[in-house]
C-alpha cells in the first residue's frame, strides 16, 4: 500500500511538474533577456569590434525563430495590441555561440504606446571578439514572411511561407512550401506587388499536398491574397467596404454554407528577410467560399464569372461566338471544368442578354426570374453607399445557383479600393493611373446598368424596396454611430500597430497620408445626401450620374 501510495505521489509531483514546465510561460512576468548594465556595455564597446558584416538572424521568442529586415538588422516581435500587459516569453539567441545583451528592460515602457509608436528597442548579439548592433520593434499585427529563390518582380515562384501570430502565443507560429505569383490587373504595375498564395507540405510519403490550415482567424484553406493596398492613401477603404458588404449581402439565407464576398484581416510582410509592408491577406471568393456546386457533384453544375476588366464587345456578339473558352470579353470562368463550352457560359450569357434588352417588359418580366433581384439592389445601394465607381463595369462576381429547377445569377462585389471618394486619373512617372480623392463623387450617383434600370422601371417594388432597405442599413451597419465605429476601428488597426508608418517609410511614393477627420465626415455627409434622395426622391436622384 505504501509503495502505492509513494508512486501515486512520484506521479503527481511529475504531472505538477510538467506542467509548470509548460505553463509557467503563459502566467509568468513580462519577457525575459539578458539586459546589461551602462558599464558592462560600455566595457562590451570597448573590448570587442564591431563585425564587418551582420551574422546574426536567429532572434526567438519562447523558442520561434522572429522574422527579420536584413538591411537595418531589425526583429519584429508581434504581440496583441489590444492589451496592456507584456506577454511571457523569452528573447533567446538560437545561433550557437552567440549571446544577447539588451540596452534596456523595455518591459517598463507603455506597450501600446512603444507598439503605436514603432518603438526601436537596442541589443548586441555578441560573438568571439565582435558585436553586432540589432534592434527590436514590437508590432500589433499578425506577420507573413516569404522566402524563395526569387525576386518580388518574378510573376510565378515557388519558396517556403511563414506565419506568427500576433494575438495568441499558443501555437501562434506555422509555415508552408509556397507556390506563388504576381496578382491584379492595375495594381500588378505598382512597385509592391500584391500575390496570390497557394500553400502546400509534405505528407508522410513524400508528395507534396495542399496544407489547408487557418490563418488568423479567417477560414481554414491552402489558398490566400495578400492585397498590398498600395494607391490606398488610408489602407482601410478594401477592408472597410469588405466589411460593410458582410453586413449587406455576403450571406444569403438559402444558401447557408456560401459567402458572397471576401474576408480579409491586415498583416505585415517581408520578403527575403526585407521588410515589405502592410497588407491584407484576403480569402479569395472561391468555390470553396461560394459553396458551388461542382461537375459530378450531385446536381446542375453551378458556375462563377469574374468581370476582371469592362466588356469591350457588344452582347450580341458574345451569344454568337464560334467556340468559348476560360476568357470572354473582360469575364473570366473561375474553377475547374472538365469541358468549358456554351453551356459553361450560359448563365452569364443570359444575365447579360436581359441586362441589354431593349424591350422594357420584357426586362421586368425576366428580371427576377434570371436573378436575385433583391441581391442586386443590394449591390446598386451599396455602391452608393461606398462610392464604388470601379465595379459598375468590372470588379465584380457573377455567381449562378440552383434555386430550384433553375439558376439565378447572385452578385459579389471585389476590389474595393477605389471607393470613398477616391478615383483614378492618368498617371504621372511610372504609373499607368494615379488614383486621388475627388469630393464632386460625394453628391452624385453610381451608376450600375443594371441595379438602375430596376429602379427605373420599378421591377417588382424595386423603388419601395430601396428605401426600406436603406432605412433598415441606416439603423444598422449604416448608421452614424456604427458607420463611425468602423472607421476608427480599421484606423486603430493601421495606425496604432506602427504598420502605417512603417509602409509608408518603406514605400515613399505609394499613397499615404490620407486625413482621416476628412474621411469620417466625408462618409458621414455622403450618408446625409443618400437619406435626402431615398426618402422620396429616389427618381430625382436618377437623374445624376457618374461617368
Amino acid at each position: 500500500m505504501r509503495k502505492r501510495r509513494a508512486l501515486l505521489l512520484n506521479l503527481i509531483l511529475l504531472a505538477c511538474s510538467l506542467a509548470f514546465l509548460f505553463l509557467w510561460p503563459l502566467w509568468k512576468g513580462p519577457i525575459a533577456f539578458q539586459e546589461g548594465t551602462e558599464e558592462e556595455i560600455s566595457r562590451l564597446l570597448a573590448t570587442h569590434s564591431q563585425a564587418a558584416e551582420p551574422f546574426f538572424t536567429e532572434l526567438a521568442f519562447s523558442g520561434e525563430q522572429l522574422p527579420y529586415d536584413r538591411n537595418t538588422s531589425t526583429f519584429y516581435l508581434p504581440l496583441n495590441m489590444e492589451t496592456d500587459i507584456w506577454e511571457s516569453g523569452q528573447l533567446t539567441s538560437l545561433a550557437s555561440g552567440v549571446s544577447l545583451i539588451f540596452e534596456e528592460d523595455f518591459t517598463g515602457a507603455d506597450k501600446q504606446e512603444a507598439i503605436k509608436n514603432g518603438t526601436k528597442f537596442r541589443f548586441y548579439a555578441v560573438r568571439d571578439g565582435e558585436y553586432q548592433e540589432c534592434w527590436l520593434t514590437v508590432t500589433g499585427l499578425s506577420v507573413v514572411s516569404i522566402e524563395t529563390e526569387a525576386d518580388a518582380d518574378a510573376e510565378i515562384f515557388g519558396g517556403s511561407a511563414y506565419f506568427w501570430d500576433s494575438s495568441t502565443k499558443v501555437d501562434w507560429t506555422s509555415s508552408s512550401i509556397l507556390e506563388a505569383n504576381i496578382r491584379g490587373n492595375t495594381s500588378r504595375t505598382y512597385e509592391k506587388k500584391g500575390y496570390k498564395l497557394s500553400l502546400k507540405k509534405q505528407n508522410k510519403n513524400g508528395e507534396i499536398v495542399e496544407d489547408k490550415k487557418s490563418l488568423f482567424g479567417l477560414r481554414n484553406d491552402d489558398e490566400w491574397l495578400l492585397n498590398a493596398m498600395y494607391s490606398d492613401s488610408s489602407k482601410i477603404r478594401d477592408k472597410l467596404s469588405a466589411d460593410i458588404w458582410a453586413e449587406i449581402g455576403a450571406y444569403q439565407e438559402e444558401f447557408p454554407e456560401a459567402y458572397f464576398g471576401t474576408r480579409m484581416t491586415y498583416v505585415e510582410v517581408f520578403f527575403n528577410h526585407e521588410y515589405w509592408g502592410l497588407y491584407v491577406l484576403m480569402e479569395p471568393v472561391d468555390s470553396k467560399q461560394l459553396d458551388r456546386t461542382k461537375e459530378g457533384e450531385g446536381g446542375q453544375e453551378e458556375y462563377s464569372y469574374k468581370s476582371v476588366t469592362p466588356q469591350d464587345v457588344s452582347t450580341e456578339e458574345l451569344l454568337n461566338q464560334e467556340a468559348y473558352g476560360e476568357t470572354l470579353s473582360g469575364f473570366e470562368l473561375k474553377g475547374s471544368h472538365t469541358v468549358i463550352d456554351r453551356t459553361s457560359w450560359e448563365p452569364l450569357l443570359s444575365y447579360l442578354e436581359l441586362r441589354d434588352l431593349s424591350d422594357d417588359e420584357a426586362f421586368a418580366a425576366a428580371a427576377s426570374e434570371l436573378t436575385d433581384r433583391e441581391g442586386a439592389l443590394d449591390i446598386w445601394i451599396y455602391l452608393q453607399a461606398v462610392l464604388g465607381i470601379d465595379n459598375r463595369g468590372k470588379n465584380m462576381y457573377y455567381v449562378a445557383k440552383n434555386r430550384g429547377n433553375r439558376q439565378v445569377v447572385y452578385f459579389a462585389p471585389w476590389d474595393m479600393d477605389i471607393t470613398w471618394g477616391d478615383a483614378l486619373s492618368e498617371g504621372t512617372g511610372d504609373n499607368v493611373w494615379d488614383v486621388g480623392l475627388f469630393t464632386a463623387l460625394y453628391s452624385e450617383r453610381i451608376n450600375w446598368s443594371f441595379g438602375d434600370r430596376l429602379i427605373e422601371l420599378d421591377v417588382d417594388g424595386s423603388c419601395d424596396y430601396v428605401s426600406e432597405r436603406w432605412k433598415e442599413l441606416r439603423q444598422g451597419v449604416l448608421s452614424d454611430e456604427s458607420l463611425t465605429e468602423e472607421i476608427d476601428g480599421l484606423i486603430h488597426q493601421v495606425r496604432d500597430s506602427g504598420a502605417l508608418e512603417r509602409d509608408a517609410e518603406r514605400w515613399p511614393d505609394s499613397n499615404s497620408g490620407q486625413d482621416y477627420e476628412l474621411f469620417v465626415r466625408m462618409a458621414l455627409y455622403r450618408m446625409k445626401i443618400l437619406d435626402y434622395y431615398f426618402d422620396g426622391n429616389l427618381e430625382e436622384y436618377m437623374g445624376l450620374g457618374y461617368e
